[in-house]
């Protein structure tokens, strides 16, 4: 490698000697080093951007940001604030693949690029002109594998695009950016829990949740670049009807999915604010990662449930309303001890003053099942509990949604808690959550079967 002195540099950049001496000693010139007292300095050198004077302004004093991956939905989304804020965009998106028609606008030049090779990356930057005033990666290459029939092709081609090519495009543009500039990487929240069938994304992004902080931690002190990053949950969209979207949505703590202009709406304060932010993941994912493995609250073993159910059933004040549905489960209304305590608690909640109501629901035609049973004989001869019917075949042929919701039972105590069953499998017995949304919903449901329903007295007579 050719090098220059301090004096040559200095005619080459049209700047003082003495600013020259003043970023070597900084560090703000990579590659140069000194031998005894003589700086030796890289010929192909970037000139850093002087951090005494304001950003340089082209295209109709514009500036400029990059995004890779512009052609996703959260890129579509980052686009249109970004041109609303008055920037302008270069779009970065994979040779060959769509480029939908809003991304088409005087204020976006789209460059197909190749993520799998290194030296045309490397020339589509050299090909950016202008200082960058920010840049943002979300390309994603993410493929379900096979464990028994693994392709190693594929899981390099992730590593390539997921975080070699950001490794490129970081360490590339950061140079073409100046102190006020933002850099922020797209992540997953795949980054921090493994992965069944898609070992190589997760990885991946576990990988660049280092490379952001080291990145922070070298550019930052050399240009004075912010590096940050946006860890993204569960996005709708694209395959809002899967069934595996479908069961995550109510494992979030939000019971919904994310939208793809909330995370841009992320990005661009990451890119913009956040000023004294640096080396950090913003999690954006409905709090998703807050919850255990299951991704809900504990599942609880028959034993803890019900001294849960017991402690709950016992503290209930006067006044206090129970709506609670019963779908008849093998592990309810048996001769198990702690499930005969149970309903004796629900009388005793009445007698003190609990206003209670059950929803019994089963098939119309499996009547005579319950006919004879004491648990339910019970309910209905007490004049302090209100007790009705649905019928469930009504439910799966009308209303499919509502059993979404009802799954295999649950106990409301006003608007405080939910105590949920679960199916009878003879490992969990239920959970407790006071999440408002799940709450909320399971209320709105019970006022919808409110209109279904017919006194229970009148079915079993």
């Amino acid at each position: 490698m050719d090098y220059l002195t301090v004096k040559e540099t200095s005619k080459l950049w049209n700047i003082s000697e003495r600013r020259i001496i003043y970023l070597l000693n900084n560090n703000r010139i990579p590659g140069a080093y000194k031998t005894g007292r003589r700086w030796n300095i890289p010929k192909d050198a970037s000139k850093p951007m002087d951090k005494r004077t304001s950003y340089s302004k082209e295209h109709s004093d514009k500036k400029i940001m990059v995004i890779a991956g512009i052609n996703s939905e959260i890129g579509k989304e980052l686009a249109k604030i970004l041109i609303e804020k008055g920037f302008y965009i270069i779009g970065l998106y994979q040779k060959g693949s769509i480029v939908e028609k809003s991304l088409i606008h005087k204020d976006i030049k789209l460059k197909p690029v190749d993520y799998f090779n290194r030296k045309t990356l490397k020339k589509t930057v050299d090909e950016i002109s202008g200082d960058v005033y920010g840049f943002v990666f979300m390309e994603i290459y993410f493929e379900l594998e096979d464990a028994l029939d693994f392709d190693y092709d594929k899981f390099e081609d992730s590593y390539k695009v997921n975080v070699f090519s950001a490794n490129l495009l970081v360490r590339e543009i950061v140079k073409k950016m100046n102190f006020e500039s933002s850099i922020v990487i797209v992540n997953s929240i795949e980054a921090y829990r493994g992965s069944f069938g898609a070992s190589a994304y997760a990885s991946a992004q576990a990988a660049k949740v280092n490379l952001v902080q080291t990145f922070a931690n070298v550019y930052t002190e050399m240009y004075g670049v912010r590096v940050n990053s946006v860890v993204a949950g569960w996005i709708g969209g694209v395959m809002e009807n899967d069934d595996t979207f479908n069961k995550t949505r109510d494992s979030i703590p939000m019971k919904r999915l994310g939208y793809p202009h909330e995370i841009a709406d992320d990005i661009y304060l990451m890119l913009t604010r956040h000023k004294y932010t640096n080396g950090s993941s913003l999690i954006s994912d409905g709090g998703y990662l807050s919850v255990d493995e299951q991704s809900k609250t504990e599942d609880l073993d028959s034993g803890k449930f019900y001294r849960i159910l017991d402690k709950f059933f016992s503290e209930t004040k006067k006044g206090s309303e129970m709506w609670i549905t019963s779908t008849m489960m093998d592990n309810e209304w048996n001769e198990d001890p702690a499930e005969r305590k149970f309903i004796q608690s629900n009388f005793d909640a009445v007698n003190r003053g609990v206003k209670m109501e059950r929803i019994f629901i089963f098939n119309r035609n499996h009547v005579k099942e319950y006919i004879k049973n004491q648990y339910i004989q019970r309910y209905l001869s007490s004049n302090k509990i209100i007790t009705n019917f649905v019928d469930l075949d009504e439910l799966k042929k009308n209303y499919p949604e509502l059993l979404q919701i009802i799954k295999e039972g649950w106990i409301g105590i006003d608007d405080y808690a939910l105590l949920v069953d679960l199916p009878s499998d003879g490992t969990s017995r239920g959970y407790v959550t006071m999440n408002k949304l799940e709450i909320k919903k399971a209320k709105e449901c019970f006022k919808e079967l409110r209109k279904l329903a017919i006194p229970l007295k009148d079915i079993i007579k």
